[in-house]
């Protein structure tokens, strides 16, 4: 809870500090009228470049219904025109303007045309679109109605393609979680947490996998596809230390882990499905072992004590993670000083890898990901057959060793 409190307390003191600047950032209102976003400071604000002509047209009333239930709460709606994706906003300013009132009754800011590809691609789209300005959302707009959350502070908080509707439960949640000011957030975050996030620095987080598909995690053919003695083996576990499987499902890894450390040492099997946890439980006692601990987690913390790890695993669940900053900062809190954290992950690289795009990543990604929240890579095995082994430890821990 101290660290908490010292979190928000920085997180209260830069906002103060800091300016954003896409507060600097100007745009022409549909009336003509020059602007900038600056106007909208110190409030959320949902960015959506819009169409007329286009399938999701019809979330027009989406986003007028979050503006009228939320903007006596601070959130500001902008719709920005564009004619890039399918030629589907033909019209002038004035027949976009009349299109939208009269069929929606929309009542938020609209601007007048921008660009979003091509040589004249408007600076809010520049700055949205580029990983230097947006490092978590980055990326290519690829179709209308495709939404940016700003938060409080002028940072891009979530973002949302074309697919999610503007009265999904997610842009709500991230709305909601939005308007709250830094000491309400933090009164809710023990028991709510933050909203989910569906994408993070360019790659679509994918969904977990649901407890009825452990029968897969099982599957006789796993140590010929994976060699999975082989990645056990290359952790280097040792008699005594404790471990943690992060996504232990139904412990297929946690109880190797937990037989390598003996009845010295304890493994610590978190997941957020209880089905999982029952069926790790059964397999665990079968097999005699008593030094397991299981952890049904909550999704945005792996909720393990302090200082209580020598070795996290994290095997093909990484990419799963809807709160991937939140899970990193409490499994790094969870860490012994010299603690060392594994990624398994299935190797984008590899086209011939039978797996789902969303369920791989490539070890540049692992690395971007985990050297921006605090992390340094000590070591990797590249021998498997399918899939990454990637082994880091804090930068705390780093920056310890260097300064002796």
């Amino acid at each position: 809870m101290v660290r908490l409190n010292i979190l928000f307390q920085v997180l209260l003191t830069a906002s103060v500090i800091a300016k954003s600047p896409i507060y600097d950032i100007s745009f022409e209102t549909i009336d003509g009228k020059k602007t900038s976003l600056s106007e909208f400071a110190g409030k959320p604000i949902l960015i959506v470049n819009v169409a007329s002509e286009c399938g999701y047209t019809p979330q027009y009333a989406g986003l007028q219904l979050l503006f009228e239930k939320y903007k006596g709460k601070g959130l500001n709606v902008i719709g920005f025109p564009c004619n890039d994706f399918g030629g589907q906003e033909p019209g002038t300013e004035s027949e976009i303007k009349k299109f939208c009132k009269e069929t929606y009754d929309v009542s938020f800011t609209m601007a007048s045309k921008v660009n979003l590809k091509g040589g004249d691609v408007h600076l809010l789209y520049k700055f949205l679109q580029s990983e230097e300005t947006n490092p978590d959302f980055f990326g290519a707009v690829k179709w209308n109605f495709e939404k940016f959350l700003i938060g409080r502070k002028g940072n891009v908080v979530n973002r949302f393609r074309q697919r999610v509707r503007p009265t999904s439960n997610e842009i709500i949640s991230s709305i909601e979680w939005a308007l709250l000011s830094a000491a309400e957030q933090k009164a809710a975050y023990d028991k709510e947490g933050p909203p989910a996030l569906l994408e993070y620095k360019g790659r679509e987080i994918a969904r977990t996998m649901h407890w009825q598909g452990a029968p897969w995690l099982m599957r006789k053919v796993r140590e010929e596809e994976e060699r999975t003695s082989e990645m056990i083996k290359e952790l280097q576990l040792k008699p005594g230390i404790s471990v943690a499987d992060i996504g232990s499902g139904n412990g297929y890894h946690t109880l190797m882990m937990a037989n390598i450390i003996g009845e010295k040492g304890m493994a610590y099997a978190v997941d957020i499905q209880p089905e999982m946890l029952v069926m790790l439980a059964g397999r665990a006692k079968k097999a005699g072992l008593d030094n397991i601990k299981s952890i049904e987690n909550r999704y945005w913390d792996a909720d393990l004590p302090d200082n209580s790890v020598d070795f996290v695993l994290m095997a093909d669940v990484y990419h799963e993670f809807s709160h991937p900053q939140e899970m990193l900062a409490s499994i790094k809190k969870s860490l012994k000083k010299d603690g060392v954290v594994c990624l398994l992950e299935f190797r984008s690289e590899d086209p011939k890898v039978p797996i789902k795009t969303e369920h791989k990543m490539s070890k540049v990604q692992v690395i971007k990901e985990m050297s921006s929240n605090g992390f340094v890579l000590s070591r990797s095995y590249d021998k498997l057959p399918w899939q990454h082994l990637l082994f880091f430890k804090s930068d705390l821990a780093n920056n310890s060793i260097k300064s002796q």
